[in-house]
């Protein structure tokens, strides 16, 4: 199999005047009996009109599993809900469920699309799953170099087991898009260590200390506090991701000791933070 990449994006999307659901189209993606096949969403292939992801509410015929080359990644979306992957981890989205990606010239993310009959193991709904730097490394192997069909499939199963292990603990952070209250939560994702309270975005905001704590709890289903803490907790783990030391990232997200922010990480995460650091070994 050989990749069908053939242009970076346009910086525009033409999808924003498409149906609000897409239906699937073509067949099932991967070709000649292989089990799964891998495209960059930043790219047009040739047959994008039959198997792409796109940034509209959409389903496929076969699994897909998101997943970001760098980073963090919350611009997407399965089943109308916001989604967010920390590093290591995938989104499992099963075959028929809906779901959208973005498609930006600039966006990391990947889709693996994988046919439901040959992935025994697959969760049986949304899930997070496993797409380590070996996973990662190796279906961006798949995807460019050319191998004898026995070794592709080799390669390819190994990538599934991979995936299919329970992945790192996560946090599921629920974006608000309630306009009264979004723009404190994307001051407060800008800039985890911003501490003003409620009170004080209240002030800010021209809108009720009671209203918005109303918002939040509707929105989000958590309290402020709570919201904003799971926030902190987030970044912190893409910090960690990324190699910054523990007691940089506990001031980075706003607590003024170390043992402070590493007692508040493994209360909501089960882990010290220095498990997320790279090289620490298996988090389970």
């Amino acid at each position: 199999m050989t990749a069908l990449l053939a242009r970076p994006l346009p910086s525009a999307p033409g999808e924003a005047d498409g149906p609000a659901m897409r239906p699937p189209q073509g067949g099932v993606i991967p070709e000649g009996g292989y089990l799964l096949t891998t495209r960059f969403l930043r790219y047009v292939y040739m047959d994008d009109d039959a198997s792409s992801c796109v940034d509209v509410a959409h389903v496929h015929r076969e699994h897909v599993v998101l997943w970001s080359a760098r980073g963090t990644h919350d611009d997407l979306e399965a089943e109308g809900e916001p989604r967010r992957l920390a590093p290591g981890q995938g989104l499992f989205v099963p075959a028929g469920v809906p779901h959208a990606a973005s498609r930006a010239a600039t966006t990391p993310l990947a889709a693996v699309f994988v046919d439901p009959a040959r992935w025994e193991q697959a969760p049986p709904g949304v899930a997070a799953v496993v797409v380590n730097d070996a996973v990662r490394e190796l279906l961006t192997h798949l995807h460019v170099h050319a191998m004898p069909k026995d070794q592709r499939l080799r390669a390819q199963r190994v990538c599934l087991e991979l995936m299919t292990e329970a992945p790192a603990p996560s946090l599921s952070l629920p974006v608000p898009r309630d306009p009264r209250i979004a723009p404190v939560a994307r001051a407060i994702l800008t800039d985890p260590s911003d501490d003003r309270s409620l009170e004080d975005w209240a002030f800010r905001t021209s809108v009720s200390t009671r209203t918005l704590v109303r918002a939040f709890r509707a929105e989000t289903g958590m309290t402020f506090a709570q919201w904003r803490a799971a926030a902190r907790m987030s970044a912190a783990v893409r910090l960690l991701g990324d190699g910054v030391p523990v007691g940089t990232v506990a001031r980075r997200v706003g607590y003024a000791t170390t043992s402070a922010f590493s007692a508040a990480f493994h209360r909501m995460l089960g882990r010290p933070p220095h498990r997320f650091l790279p090289g620490s070994g298996p988090l389970a």
